[in-house]
């Protein structure tokens, strides 16, 4: 029986050709199912505090570390290798290089650990560098008065996504600030929220498997400075908070010896509670990843069912799906490779006919 297929409808979701069965690579019949990953790679952390809280020192402790210094955070710790960042075109260069593909294991051979510090500094270069685009002074000047806040939030967004896309343990490190919330009672009250302005400080604490905040201890009897302890629970006075159900909410002594202790222990629990089995970050990543054809081979698996659909007369159902997705009298042949989403579509609909 031959089965038509109506228009925007994903409904089937294996075809068959010469009597094989296949399945496309998202499939809600045979779904992905999700792993935690017991090391440090991939995971995202945000660190912020006041000064001298030993941010800057602790991260660059966690396993091969690379620092982005937009500021000179690292006067007086030696030994760590380091990318001076004077404006966001240099961090664009840089986080090309560590996340191409062709260069990519090459950079995981030696980092592991990527800094980027302070957020705030960062932000102003990407302000800057948006500022510079589109030949105005300020943000707020541009786009004919309405500002520029789009353009920016997109760039920062996009350089920061990349970054954390690939594999490496991310630390981001702020300032911190305050800002001003309202209880369930509609009374304002202040809390210490990492610095930065909200299109580029809210974005990263939405993304971070971790905020963990930074508070100073003062001085021991002998006067002897106190480690700072680092909190990783959202409260009334803080902004702070974990992916992590099982993280301990509070480190006594900030190290990053403990902070990894930490992170291993609470996935360790997660097993014996939940009876899960963690993964390394490698297999973790997998799942992420759905199959992805060329532009050409999209052509050319497009053109093999459109051969077999006009071997039986039904060259109509073709060409409205390639109608629904590139427009009226429109060719597969006349596509572009920026229309490879759409290509993506066609072949996804014409797989779903029973030919």
């Amino acid at each position: 029986m031959l089965i038509s297929l109506k228009k925007n409808s994903i409904s089937n979701l294996k075809y068959k050709i010469k009597g094989e069965t296949q399945y496309m690579s998202l499939d809600i019949f045979n779904p992905v199912v999700s792993t935690v990953s017991y090391d440090m790679a991939g995971k995202t952390i945000l660190v912020y505090g006041t000064n001298r809280t030993g941010k800057t020192k602790q991260m660059s402790r966690l396993p091969k570390p690379y620092y982005l210094a937009f500021e000179k955070g690292l006067n007086g710790i030696a030994g760590i290798p380091f990318a001076p960042i004077q404006k966001w075109s240099d961090f664009v260069k840089i986080n090309k290089q560590l996340t191409n593909p062709k260069t990519l294991e090459q950079a995981k051979t030696m980092y592991q650990t990527i800094i980027l510090d302070t957020v705030q500094s960062a932000a102003l270069m990407g302000e800057d560098f948006i500022c510079q685009q589109y030949d105005v002074n300020r943000i707020k000047d541009g786009n004919k008065g309405y500002g520029l806040y789009k353009e920016y939030s997109t760039e920062f967004a996009k350089q920061i996504n990349l970054l954390t896309s690939v594999g490496y343990t991310v630390a981001f490190i702020s300032h911190e600030s305050t800002r001003t919330f309202k209880d369930e009672n509609g009374e304002e009250y202040d809390k210490i929220y990492p610095a930065g302005d909200k299109r580029s400080i809210d974005p990263i604490c939405d993304l971070v498997d971790i905020i963990a905040y930074a508070s100073v201890n003062g001085l021991d009897e002998e006067e002897n400075e106190i480690k700072s302890s680092l909190y990783m629970v959202n409260t009334r006075k803080y902004h702070a908070g974990s992916r992590f159900d099982y993280l301990t909410t509070y480190l006594e002594e900030f190290t990053a010896e403990n902070l990894q202790k930490a992170i291993a222990e609470a996935v360790k629990k997660q097993e014996e509670v939940e009876g899960i089995k963690s993964v390394d970050f490698k297999t973790q990543n997998t799942q992420y990843k759905t199959e992805s054809l060329s532009f050409e081979e999209l052509q050319e698996r497009i053109k093999a069912i459109a051969l077999k659909l006009n071997d039986v007369d039904r060259m109509d159902e073709y060409k409205e799906i390639v109608e629904n997705y590139l427009g009226k009298d429109a060719k597969v042949s006349e596509a572009t490779k920026k229309q490879t989403q759409q290509m993506e579509l066609i072949l996804a609909d014409l797989e779903s006919l029973e030919i």
